[in-house]
C-alpha cells in the first residue's frame, strides 16, 4: 500500500507552497487589516495575544487578516485530535499560551504546528486508514482516517491559499517607486527618462531586470541590459529564464551576449534556461540555446 506516502506527499506540498509563501512576512503586512471588521489576533493586555472568534460561525463569515489565518492553522496543525483519531499517541506539543502575536512566532509555531501533524500522520498505521475513525471522532465516527487526514490538508490548501492572496493583495497596495513601475509596465520612456536624471539606479535595484523580464516588459529589458543592469541576479528568476520560455529569442540572444549564465538553475524548479524553453516548446529558442550552451551539471 502506498496510501500513507501519497497523503504525506499531498501534505507536504501544500505544507511547503505555503511556507514559501509566507517567507519575509513583516509584523505590518501580518497585522494588516485589508477592510474594516476584520477578525485578526490582538493584545489581551495580560502579556498575550488572542485570536478574534465567535462560538457560531458569523454570516457571512468576516474577512480574517493573515495572523489570524496562521493562527488558526497552528491550532489546526499541532490539535491533539491529529493524533488521538488516528490511533496515535499524541506527541508533547509546544506549551504556548494564546495566539503569536508577532510574524516571527507565527513562523516559528507554525513549522512546529505542521511537524507535529505530520509526524502523527507518520506515525498512523497504513493498514487501519482505510477504515472508520469510530466513537473518538464523535460525528465523525463513520469518516475515515484517512479522510480526515484529506480533511486537515484541505484547510492546509485552503488557508495557505486565502494567506497567498492576502500578501499579494498587501504588495499591490503598497506604493511603488516610479522607477519600478515604469520598468513592470514597460514604460520605456519614463524608464529611460530616470535612468538619464539618475544612473544610481542601476545599483539601488540590482534585480530589476530580472523583474522586468517576469513581467514581460521586454522593451524594458532590453534597455536594462543596455544600460549594464545585472543579467544574473542573486535571487529571483533570471531574465534569461523568463525570455525563453516566453520564447523571446531576440531578447535571449542579447541576454547571452551580455554574459548570462547558461548553466544556472531558477530557484524554484532548479532548471536551466534550456530547461525553460523545452518546457514550453520553444523550439527556436531552444535550439538557439542548444548551440550556445555548455553542458550542465546535475541539480544541486
Amino acid at each position: 500500500m502506498r496510501l500513507k506516502s501519497e497523503l504525506l506527499d499531498l501534505s507536504d506540498t501544500a505544507w511547503q507552497r505555503l511556507r514559501t509563501r509566507v517567507e519575509g512576512l513583516t509584523d505590518e503586512e501580518y497585522l494588516w487589516e485589508p477592510a474594516p471588521y476584520c477578525w485578526t489576533v490582538r493584545a489581551a493586555g495580560d502579556g498575550t495575544w488572542r485570536a478574534d472568534g465567535s462560538p457560531l460561525p458569523p454570516e457571512p463569515a468576516p474577512l480574517t487578516t493573515i495572523a489570524w489565518r496562521l493562527s488558526h492553522l497552528i491550532d489546526l496543525l499541532s490539535g491533539e485530535r491529529n493524533a488521538t483519531w488516528l490511533g496515535v499517541t499524541p506527541a508533547a506539543a509546544p506549551g504556548r499560551e494564546g495566539a503569536p502575536g508577532t510574524a516571527a512566532e507565527a513562523l516559528e509555531r507554525l513549522d512546529q504546528a505542521y511537524a507535529l501533524f505530520r509526524g502523527h500522520v507518520d506515525a498512523a498505521d497504513e493498514a487501519a486508514l482505510p477504515e472508520p475513525m469510530g466513537p473518538i471522532a464523535g460525528a465523525y465516527a463513520e469518516h475515515t482516517r484517512a479522510a480526515f487526514i484529506l480533511h486537515e490538508v484541505d484547510e492546509l490548501i485552503h488557508h495557505g491559499a486565502e494567506v497567498g492572496v492576502l500578501r499579494d493583495l498587501y504588495q499591490a497596495t503598497r506604493p511603488r517607486e516610479p522607477f519600478v513601475a515604469a520598468c513592470l509596465g514597460d514604460d520605456l520612456q519614463e524608464v529611460k527618462s530616470l535612468l538619464a536624471a539618475d544612473p544610481g539606479l542601476r545599483d539601488a535595484h540590482p534585480a530589476m531586470l530580472g523583474q522586468a523580464a517576469a513581467a514581460g516588459s521586454w522593451r524594458v529589458v532590453r534597455l536594462l541590459a543596455d544600460a549594464g543592469f545585472e543579467v544574473d541576479p542573486a535571487d529571483g528568476v533570471p531574465a534569461i529564464h523568463s525570455a525563453a520560455g516566453a520564447g523571446e529569442l531576440e531578447v535571449v540572444r542579447l541576454l547571452v551576449e551580455r554574459g548570462a549564465d547558461l548553466s544556472v538553475r531558477d530557484p524554484r524548479f532548479s532548471e536551466t534556461p534550456l530547461g525553460w524553453a523545452r518546457y514550453f516548446r520553444q523550439d527556436e529558442v531552444a535550439g538557439y540555446l542548444e548551440s550556445v550552451s555548455a553542458p550542465a551539471g546535475p541539480p544541486a
